[in-house]
């Protein structure tokens, strides 16, 4: 109450196999919660007038190919780009790539799936590109930008990209569920390529204050 916690509690395993319990500082990939994280970033930068919503993204990805029709930093965070989504087996990329200029490789050359503005079409890869957007218009990599700069101001302390190879005190293995409904542990997944659109890890709590509504927050 009054913003101190009055109850934190984990549940369930954070492995199986080892029976590692759930703590409340166990930390869990957020999916595509992390694109509101990168819109933030998108918006500080249209606050500090590095970055024009309505400018086309070559303004700022120059090598990001022509698609015949112009493609606002605006309709990208509105998922009215007509960048596709995942297809195939493509949510589960193991590639490692160490730019997000590298991610957006996987989609540059596809066609739009409907012209610029005309059609909601959601899309992880809009916001793969949108970092690149974010990278250029700050002069910092994408990934330093989120951690300096968008973070700490939220008081996300724990917040980060979901890297494969560094040691993350206190990282959930992660499972999915097989047809017949018994857990299995999920594929392999090098989230290098979908940063900005999927690729965030924080240490999640649901606070409450005196009166509602509950949010959610990073200790």
């Amino acid at each position: 109450m009054d913003g101190k916690i009055v109850y934190s509690e984990g549940f369930g395993f954070a492995d199986l196999e080892e029976r590692v319990p759930v703590w409340p500082t166990t930390k869990f990939r957020i999916g595509s919660i992390s694109k509101p994280l990168t819109a933030t970033a998108l918006m500080q930068l249209v606050e500090a007038g590095k970055l024009d919503l309505d400018a086309p993204v070559q303004e700022y990805v120059p090598s990001f190919p022509a698609k015949g029709a112009i493609i606002t930093v605006r309709e990208l965070a509105g998922h009215l780009g007509g960048i596709r989504h995942y297809r195939d087996d493509e949510m589960e990329i193991q590639r490692h790539y160490d730019n997000v200029l590298e991610g957006w490789k996987i989609f540059e050359n596809d066609p739009l799936v409907a012209p610029p503005g005309t059609k909601f079409s959601y899309s992880s890869y809009g916001y793969n590109l949108l970092s690149a957007v974010i990278q250029s218009a700050s002069g910092e990599p994408f990934l330093t930008y989120m951690q300096e700069h968008v973070f700490p101001p939220m008081g996300l302390v724990h917040t980060a990209a979901d890297q494969n190879t560094e040691i993350t005190e206190q990282r959930s293995r992660f499972y999915e569920l097989a047809k017949d409904g018994h857990a299995e542990n999920a594929p392999y997944v090098d989230n290098s390529y979908k940063w900005a659109g999927g690729g965030f890890l924080p240490l999640l709590r649901i606070w409450c204050g005196s009166t509602p509504p509950c949010s959610i927050r990073d200790f």
